[in-house]
């Protein structure tokens, strides 16, 4: 195991590079407002079998912060992708996403086909089934409220309270053990300013336009054989979006659905996660 801070596509990454140089690599990509901790458990069970690149994404536990709204745009977060890749020499290699990783995971599948061989989705739909899906549904913008909230200052305030214990009960609720909660919200608030960055994710790339199915946004299908894992209790998202994100797909698509699991799955349900992570990578590298 090695830990390296590396300049990629003009900012600074953490990254934490596991098992053999030489095999297979993987890209494990978490979601908000987690860090590459929340892949400890999967990369205990892959770590033999495979190359794993887990880094902390721009923003999140000890990479950098950019300024500015713009440098949390999508373009940037596949900019670190593709560096990410091109700094471990591969060629090929499947990337994995949990929640907001997730997204970032199919808009690679969407413009990186030329170097991937496939991608899987935790705890994330398809944008464009979630745009389907959430128009006009008020139980989903309900859930999604948090994601509006750090639109504004003024909301993000609220989630910061007590030291981010406010946004840690949100964001986790019981799902996770108090002391891993704890580990998060030490990270949160380890930095000045690190919450503000972190909230540019959800003010770079999520707008009201975004469910306006009136206004078309040209949501690119993932053009690489692609998973998505719904946990069936996932408090983020209404049951409809279990399923449908493989028509979005132009490629082998699968939507499967994990038994019991909530939102946290890479925490509370990681065999499982690696089954379905190393499932679907064999079938397809």
């Amino acid at each position: 195991m090695s830990d390296h801070r590396l300049e990629v596509n003009g900012t600074t990454l953490f990254v934490r590079d596991l098992g053999p140089a030489e095999a297979y690599p993987l890209l494990l990509l978490h979601g908000w407002p987690d860090s590459s901790r929340c892949w400890d458990r999967v990369a205990d069970m892959l770590e033999g079998e495979y190359r794993l690149i887990i880094p902390d994404q721009r923003a999140f536990g000890r990479s950098a912060m950019p300024a500015g709204v713009d440098a949390y745009r999508m373009r940037e977060l596949l900019g670190d992708v593709l560096g990410l890749l091109e700094w471990a020499g591969a060629a090929r290699a499947s990337v994995v996403g949990h929640d907001f990783g997730g997204s970032v995971a199919w808009q690679a599948g969407a413009w990186l086909g030329d170097r991937l061989d496939s991608i899987v989705v935790f705890a994330s739909p398809h944008p464009g089934r979630f745009r389907e899906v959430s128009a006009g549904n008020l139980h989903q913008m309900m859930k999604a409220f948090y994601s509006w909230l750090m639109q504004t200052d003024r909301g993000l305030a609220l989630l910061a309270q007590d030291e981010a214990r406010v946004l840690a009960r949100f964001a986790f609720g019981g799902a996770l053990p108090p002391e891993e909660i704890e580990a998060y919200r030490t990270e949160w608030t380890a930095d000045p300013g690190r919450l503000a960055a972190m909230a540019n994710w959800y003010r770079a790339n999520y707008s009201p336009d975004f469910l306006n199915p009136e206004v078309d946004l040209s949501i690119r299908r993932s053009v690489v054989p692609s998973l998505y894992v719904h946990g069936e209790h996932d408090a983020a998202f209404v049951p409809e979006m279990a399923t449908g994100s493989s028509a979005f797909v132009e490629a082998d698509a699968e939507d499967r659905v994990m038994p019991g699991a909530s939102h946290w799955m890479p925490q509370t349900r990681a065999d499982e996660v690696a089954v379905h992570i190393r499932d679907w990578v064999e079938r397809h590298r």
